[in-house]
């Protein structure tokens, strides 16, 4: 297939192995990931699915995704095969990563799917922050100094993967402290993704990740500082900046870009009960402190490949 691509000329994005394709293409291919993941990875799926590692591309995440919304596995047989698993094995198994598992399925993966078919195909335009910004071109080859960003765009073009607070809270993230529009991102997620299918990528994008629908997933932005990607990774480790540090050439960028966009934004939260206590914050922040973060925010919005 790869030779085929070559030879034809097809334009590519990411980075395919030849030799090493990791992902179901028949539902006998599905059920052995499914069986895998109930005997080997469920019992510490809960614990683990929000961390992130330099050298764990997948953790404890079952890969399902991607079987499930090309319909070669059904939710209610992941979900009943989980269950029959759990109860033949809960002196091993805590019904919390059950439950963690099966919540995402049965609960987010539903609601997803709902918001799409109630609220398309004008949902497809709702951009309700205005942002207007181009996406960052690292999304495309992970060349970056953030090194949360480029572990995770790197996975991400090496793996048509990233589960999905490596979703939300660093590319998510970084995209809406940037401003930048949500076409170019629904773009981005939809083309890099396997498990990409329109229903379930542009709710989550528009509605979780960038808040464009104005509060009708999510009741606040999911955006974070560098303390949040900190605490659930090993990516500041090792990174060119420093999380702890809050203004200077080496301050973390997402520390910057978060007080930046809440300021930016000012208008559209300060109605917003779930963002009283940031915005408390925020208007302690004196002005010759609030025009270092404005004018730091700008550079890096301006010039992104340089960070």
């Amino acid at each position: 297939m790869v030779k085929l691509l070559e030879k034809e000329g097809v334009k590519t994005i990411g980075r395919i192995s030849a030799k090493n394709f990791n992902w179901p293409t028949s539902r006998e291919d599905s059920l052995k990931v499914l069986n895998y993941f109930c005997k080997n990875l469920l019992v510490h799926f809960g614990d683990f699915q929000d961390a992130m590692h330099t050298e764990e591309a997948y953790l404890f995440h079952s890969r399902l995704s991607f079987a499930l919304n090309t319909k070669m596995l059904s939710p209610k047989e992941v979900i009943d095969s989980v269950l029959d698993y759990y109860y033949d094995h809960k002196d091993e198994i805590d019904i919390s990563q059950t439950e963690g598992f099966i919540r995402q399925i049965l609960g987010w993966r539903e609601y997803m799917r709902g918001i799409y078919w109630k609220e398309m195909p004008g949902y497809r335009r709702t951009n309700k922050l205005r942002n207007q910004n181009d996406l960052a071109p690292f999304y495309w080859d992970a060349n970056t100094k953030m090194n949360c960003l480029h572990q995770s765009i790197k996975n991400s073009l090496e793996n048509a993967y990233a589960h999905h607070i490596q979703r939300l809270m660093i590319t998510g993230n970084y995209a809406l402290l940037t401003e930048t529009h949500p076409d170019q991102v629904d773009e981005w997620y939809l083309g890099i993704y396997i498990d990409a299918i329109e229903w379930v990528e542009m709710t989550n994008t528009r509605g979780m990740s960038q808040f464009a629908d104005g509060g009708l997933v999510a009741t606040k932005p999911y955006v974070s500082s560098g303390s949040y990607i900190n605490k659930m990774s090993n990516y500041c480790k090792d990174c060119h900046y420093s999380v702890s540090k809050k203004k200077g050439e080496k301050a973390c960028p997402f520390n910057t870009l978060y007080w930046n966009f809440l300021d930016s934004k000012r208008e559209h939260f300060k109605n917003n009960q779930r963002m009283n206590m940031m915005m408390s914050l925020l208007n302690k922040k004196d002005s010759e402190e609030l025009e270092e973060i404005r004018s730091r925010a700008k550079a890096i919005i301006s010039n992104p490949s340089d960070f």
